[in-house]
């Protein structure tokens, strides 16, 4: 499930813990790397992760949002499971590699 939104630290915060597992997703619109691996993040998660929520964000638009996170390139990744933060990625991660990182917590908790 993809959310596309604008969130304040605060909704972040409390929409994580709301949610077993979410995968936030920051870009940036004139970012080459973040448009290409944009798709392949989210038929990744639908296809092999679907019990995660893929949330993309804008990072202009969530400045204090993704300041507050740390996260100073696009494209940002990280991963939340029963909202704490497992795995951070920043600029261009190899699909294998991510899938490799998140597959086995994945499998521990959903199956």
């Amino acid at each position: 499930m993809e959310v596309l939104n604008k969130f304040t630290p605060e909704s972040w915060a409390f929409f994580v813990t709301q949610n077993d597992a979410v995968m936030l997703y920051l870009y940036n619109t004139n970012c080459g790397i973040c448009n290409t691996l944009r798709p392949k993040v989210t038929a990744l998660v639908e296809q092999k992760f679907p019990k995660i929520k893929l949330v993309i964000i804008n990072a202009e638009e969530n400045q204090e949002l993704a300041a507050q996170m740390r996260m100073l390139s696009v494209p940002g990744i990280i991963l939340y499971l029963e909202g704490k933060e497992f795995f951070r990625a920043n600029g261009l991660i190899a699909l294998s590699d991510f899938e490799l990182k998140i597959r086995r917590p994945y499998e521990i908790m959903f199956e």
